[in-house]
């Protein structure tokens, strides 16, 4: 299940998976609040982020885990997406 929205922002109708929906919410989210694992759960339905998280980092996003003093909360801000340029 794909959300319509997050944090009062629509998520565009190219976003078909939770990758891409990852990925948008972080690039979209970059320069604002850093996004939380409960986030990823409760509002992007995404239960199994971190896999995703680890593929972008192998895809060339950057993406810092931030600690919180919440025990068991995470945030997450995405600081570098990689070039979307193809040479051919």
């Amino acid at each position: 299940m794909i959300p319509s929205a997050f944090r009062g922002v629509n998520v565009p109708v190219y976003v078909k998976s939770k990758t891409q929906l990852v990925a948008w919410a972080l690039e979209e989210f970059q320069t604002s609040d850093p996004i939380t694992n409960w986030e990823f759960v409760r509002e992007l339905y995404c239960h199994r982020f971190g896999g995703i998280i680890f593929n972008l980092r192998q895809e060339g996003y950057e993406i810092t885990t931030i600690k919180t003093n919440t025990k068991g909360l995470v945030s997450y801000r995405c600081t570098k997406v990689p070039s979307r340029t193809t040479i051919s």
